[in-house]
């Protein structure tokens, strides 16, 4: 088993987090997005859409972390994370949809304050080179926008607007329940994890924070051994601070954007 990843993105976190949970040993290979290596043409062979993760097992390629992590719980069943129950089953993939939903809002914020300052640094030629590579246009424009503005891009209050819908929807959903598709920690939980993490890491930690049942799930699932093996460990603490940094240079703006969307 191999998998193409990085050590930050959401979606190669989602599938850490199941491949940790199962104890699956796996090879690694480290992609650095910001280096342009998803759009190596032996990388696009293995997945068109240039993005990460990307997992090859028993001769096979697979794409797409939310699928990556149902075939891996379909074709490595001993340490299950569907539900047995098929409406609670239902539930989990419902949650998987909307959380999937939510990740350009992620990149759009994630650029927007985090990696957008290196990317300043860089020589316009070589990030205007970087962005041109994005086989999808609406998400190749919006990436430019987003490097221009910052903050500013029209798309930021929306991307800010969506989170605040999904958060307030996971609030009420965790007022009653300790996870998300019913009485254990499932696929679903595993996907919304590093959306949660992100928004901590970013300076918009009001989002979990005014969410009290959403804070102590995410203060539940940073004790399972899977979320140190699989994230916590990935993750080196000067990129955290980096991140830090970087929400401070904005950090008015984030705050009159959070009052904008009652936050």
């Amino acid at each position: 088993m191999k998998l193409y990843h990085n050590i930050a993105s959401t979606c190669s976190q989602k599938v850490r987090l199941v491949l940790a949970e199962k104890n699956l040993a796996f090879e690694s290979e480290f992609l650095d997005l910001q280096r342009g290596d998803q759009f190596a043409p032996d990388y696009l062979k293995l997945n068109p859409n240039a993005v990460v993760p990307t997992l090859e097992d028993g001769g096979q390629v697979y794409i797409e972390s939310t699928l990556i992590n149902e075939y891996l719980d379909d074709a490595y069943p001993e340490t299950p994370m569907k539900p047995a129950d098929a409406a609670e089953r239902h539930r989990m993939r419902h949650w998987c949809k909307r959380i999937d939903a939510l990740h350009p809002a992620c990149g759009v914020q994630t650029y927007a304050i985090a990696v957008r300052p290196g990317l300043q640094r860089r020589p316009a030629s070589e990030v205007q080179a970087l962005v041109d590579q994005i086989p999808d246009k609406t998400r190749r424009e919006t990436r430019r926008s987003v490097i221009e503005l910052g903050v500013q891009a029209p798309s930021f209050q929306g991307a800010l607007a969506e989170h605040v819908v999904l958060f307030d929807a996971l609030q009420t959903r965790l007022n009653d329940h300790d996870w998300l598709a019913g009485d254990s920690y499932s696929l679903a939980d595993a996907a919304l994890l590093p959306y949660v993490l992100r928004v901590e890491h970013i300076g918009l930690g009001a989002l979990v924070a005014s969410r009290l049942s959403l804070a102590a799930w995410f203060e539940r699932i940073q004790q399972k051994p899977a979320y140190a093996i699989a994230v916590a460990e990935y993750l080196p603490q000067a990129l955290i601070d980096n991140f830090a940094k970087a929400a401070a240079l904005v950090e008015q703006e984030l705050a009159d954007s959070l009052s904008a969307v009652g936050q």
